[in-house]
């Protein structure tokens, strides 16, 4: 019996890791150089050498690396060149770029059963839980966590950082304190998230006080001792560029090199100039914010919520194209027979819920940051399907409707992102730009 519960035990694990290798694999074995790229020790020489800035073999991996070995001061961050550095030595870009790659991979075995972990305690769905992983292990980001990229390293501490904010976790709140100030601080020292940490956590203290006319200590403290360690987490770095160029907002001022600039680019809403999984980068946090909001305060309200439900499987095709998924839906929505949305018990819980408060707007935090500096949506895609922060949310408003229908479409995207992970080794090998 104890073998059997074992295996049971094991089995989610086995298929969350299984899903990932074996779109690497289909991937590398459609496109062998990936292969090849990926497990080299060093970089492999190329018929045609990759030009700039169309084409790179690197990519960010080699900024960062120059970073390191210069001791430099730019537009990212040091803590991920300070791990490598401190731990392996390395005297090269290569082995930079090696080391990267062998932290990464081991960070993402470690970081993808603890999520499923976290997400099972959160959801408090198994099944549920189990697709929420496997959508966040086998989208077309993922790969940014296996390649040497900060998203490994970032999402490991944001799995901490998730846990401890569980309302679950029985851990005394002085000690939750401290350990959210200290992963705050490694947070801000590994990616630019000042500002969106500070504005999700006092987004998540208005919206739990305008719906439930009520904050607790406990979440006002949290407020603090994340915001000042973001600012905390930054200020180390800040003074650094302080002391190296005499400019201590030198990383914001360097990101103006990339063309960031605040503006109004609305043709972004329809084409991302980018990837398409930008485009579902900016919407998808933003429609989950609106629906959640809008049921949470129905539920908290008593009020009935008539809505247009779509039944036909062409709705979770259009949910690929974001800006004809809600043009289609206004259009039935006056149209159609309207239906009382039935919410679960779990929904009651949401309202002072900081934890899914605090993930769904540092997601569209980040989302409307790329969208107001960019004329393109390049990269959004890593900032919000790469981490956890956004999945959670997700795991979050599913459970807040009751029966198996749901997970249909949550099915069909985890197929389509598998397919897109696919076409990124693919993408890889070749050194085009992958997001």
């Amino acid at each position: 019996m104890k073998k059997v519960k074992f295996s049971i035990y094991l089995t989610p694990y086995i298929i969350i890791y299984s899903a990932f290798i074996v779109c690497t694999i289909v991937g590398m074995l459609i496109y062998p150089d990936s292969f090849n790229k990926f497990f080299s020790p060093t970089q492999l020489p190329r018929t045609i050498p990759p030009q700039l800035p169309q084409k790179s073999y690197y990519w960010d991996i080699e900024l960062y690396a120059n970073m390191a070995l210069q001791n430099a001061c730019t537009a990212f961050y040091p803590l991920w060149g300070f791990i490598i550095t401190r731990s392996f030595h390395p005297q090269n870009l290569d082995q930079y770029a090696n080391y990267f790659k062998i932290t990464a991979t081991a960070l993402f075995c470690i970081s993808t059963p603890l999520i499923f972990w976290v997400f099972k305690k959160a959801l408090k769905n198994q099944y549920l839980a189990l697709i929420i992983t496997l959508t966040y292990t086998v989208n077309p980001m993922a790969i940014f966590r296996v390649l040497g990229y900060t998203e490994s390293l970032f999402s490991l501490l944001g799995i901490f950082f998730i846990w401890l904010l569980l309302p679950e976790n029985k851990l005394n709140e002085k000690i939750k304190l401290m350990l959210l100030s200290f992963i705050t601080i490694l947070m801000a020292l590994t990616r630019p998230v000042l500002i969106p940490i500070i504005f999700a956590c006092l987004l998540s203290l208005i919206t739990i006080f305008w719906l439930t006319r009520q904050i607790s200590k406990n979440n006002i403290f949290r407020t603090i001792a994340i915001s000042i360690s973001a600012i905390l987490g930054y200020s180390i770095y800040g003074f650094s560029c302080l002391k190296l160029r005499g400019d201590f907002f030198a990383p914001f001022h360097d990101q103006k090199q990339w063309g960031k600039t605040l503006g109004l680019h609305l043709n972004l809403l329809f084409l991302p100039k980018s990837p398409l999984f930008d485009l579902l980068g900016l919407y998808l946090p933003i429609l989950i914010l609106i629906i959640s909001l809008v049921i949470i305060y129905c539920k908290t309200k008593n009020q009935k919520l008539l809505v247009f439900i779509p039944k036909r499987f062409i709705w979770d095709i259009l949910i690929i194209y974001p800006p004809v998924l809600g043009l289609a839906y206004m259009l039935n929505y006056w149209r159609s027979v309207k239906k009382e949305i039935i919410t679960s018990k779990f929904t009651n819980s949401l309202p002072n819920n900081y934890l899914f408060w605090f993930c769904i707007y540092f997601s569209v935090i980040n989302a409307l940051i790329v969208f107001f500096t960019q004329n393109r949506l390049a990269s959004l895609g890593r900032y919000i399907f790469a981490v956890p922060f956004f999945f959670l949310a997700l795991g979050y408003l599913y459970c807040c409707f009751p029966g198996k229908r749901k997970y249909k479409n949550l099915l069909f995207m985890m197929i389509v992102s598998a397919i897109a992970l696919v076409q990124q080794w693919i993408n890889y090998g070749k050194d085009q730009w992958l997001g």
